[in-house]
C-alpha cells in the first residue's frame, strides 16, 4: 500500500517525544489521530512496533523459552509480579481482548472462535462502559488479573496511545466492529461481513492505496509464510484487514490507508468497500499461496463473495 510517511513518522516521533501524562484534547488534531493509529498498531503487535528484543515465550514448551521482558524469558507478569506464561496469546492485546474488544463474547470468545486466552472482558464489555482513560491506563500499566501489566514494557506515552486507540472505538470516534461485520456462528471464522460496501468504488481506492505494494492482482506479497494473499487473507479475517487498512500495520512502514480527515461514517464506508472489493476471487486471486481459498457460498463475504 502507498506509504502515509508523514503519519508514520508524527507516530514515531510522538512516541518519543510525548509528554509523560497527555490528556486527550491537549494535541493537536493531526497528532491525536497519529497518536491513535499509533496505538492500533501497539494493540495489534506491540513489540513489532517498539524497539525490543522482546521475543514472547513458546506457548508448546512448559518452560518460558522466550527472551527480553521483566523476566528476561518472553514472559510478562501479573499485577503481583508473578510470570504469565503465554498459553497463546503472545501478549498481544488483539488476542486478550479480541480485535473486536469485547473479550469471551466477541468473535475470539468460546460462541466463534474459541481462543482459549481470551479474556472474560473487553473495553466494549457493559461492564467496562464507564471505566475512564485514568482507570485503563492504571489497568494496563500494572495489570490485573491475566492481563499483564504492560509497564514493564512499554513508557507511558505508549500505554497512553493503546488506551486511546481503543477508548476511540469503544466511543465510536473510530469505525465501530458492528458497522464492518456481525457475529455468526454459522460462519467458519465467527463473522459476515455488513452490507453496504461498494465493489466497484472498493477496487478504486485498492488501486490508489494498496496496489503499489500488493500488485494489481493483491498477490505479491504472501502472508504467514506463503499461506496466504491479501486478497485471500481478507477472505479469511476481513475484520483484521479492515483494522490494519485503518491503522496500519505494526513493524512496517506502511501507516494509516485512510485519511482521518473523513468522517467516521465515511472511513466505514471505505472499509467496507475495500472488503467488498477483495472478495473477488477472480480479480484478487490465490496465486501462489499454500492455503485454499474460501469456497463457493462461504459465508464470510456474504453477498460480495465473487
Amino acid at each position: 500500500m502507498k506509504h502515509i510517511i508523514l503519519i508514520l513518522i508524527l507516530s514515531l516521533a510522538q512516541a518519543a517525544s510525548e509528554p509523560a501524562n497527555v490528556k486527550a484534547g491537549e494535541i493537536g488534531a493531526t497528532a491525536q489521530n497519529s497518536h491513535i493509529a499509533y496505538g492500533g498498531r501497539l494493540f495489534d503487535m506491540w513489540y513489532e512496533e517498539v524497539e525490543t528484543d522482546f521475543e514472547p515465550d513458546n506457548p508448546e514448551t512448559p518452560l518460558a523459552d522466550g527472551s527480553g521482558g521483566p523476566n528476561g524469558d518472553g514472559t510478562l507478569n501479573n499485577a503481583a509480579g508473578s510470570p504469565i506464561l503465554n498459553s497463546g496469546h503472545s501478549y498481544r492485546l488483539k488476542n486478550l481482548f479480541g480485535w473486536d474488544l469485547r473479550g469471551d463474547a466477541g468473535i475470539y470468545g468460546h460462541n466463534y472462535q474459541a481462543k482459549e486466552f481470551i479474556l472474560s472482558l473487553g473495553p466494549l464489555s457493559p461492564q467496562y462502559a464507564g471505566m475512564t482513560r485514568a482507570q485503563w491506563i492504571q489497568r494496563l500499566t500494572t495489570g490485573e488479573g491475566n492481563l499483564p501489566a504492560y509497564g514493564d514494557v512499554l513508557n507511558q506515552a505508549q500505554i497512553e496511545a493503546l488506551v486511546d486507540y481503543m477508548l476511540a472505538i469503544r466511543d465510536r470516534k473510530l469505525p465501530y466492529p458492528d458497522d464492518l461485520y456481525a457475529l455468526s456462528v454459522d460462519s467458519p471464522k465467527g463473522f459476515v461481513l455488513a452490507p453496504g460496501g461498494d465493489a466497484t468504488a472498493g477496487h478504486k481506492f485498492y488501486q490508489e492505496q494498496c496496489a503499489e505494494c500488493h500488485g494489481e492482482d493483491a498477490a505479491n506479497i504472501i502472508f504467514d509464510n506463503g499461506e496466504q494473499t491479501l486478497g485471500m487473507h481478507a477472505r479469511y479475517y476481513g475484520y483484521a484487514i479492515a483494522m490494519i487498512t485503518l491503522v496500519g500495520e505494526p513493524g512496517s512502514d506502511m501507516g494509516p490507508q485512510i485519511s482521518a480527515n473523513l468522517s467516521v461514517t465515511e472511513q466505514t464506508k471505505k472499509l467496507l468497500d475495500l472488503l467488498a472489493a477483495l472478495c473477488d476471487r477472480t480479480r484478487y486471486p490465490r496465486g501462489n499461496a499454500t492455503d485454499p481459498d474460501v469456497p463457493d457460498n462461504d459465508p464470510r463475504c456474504g453477498t460480495y463473495l465473487r
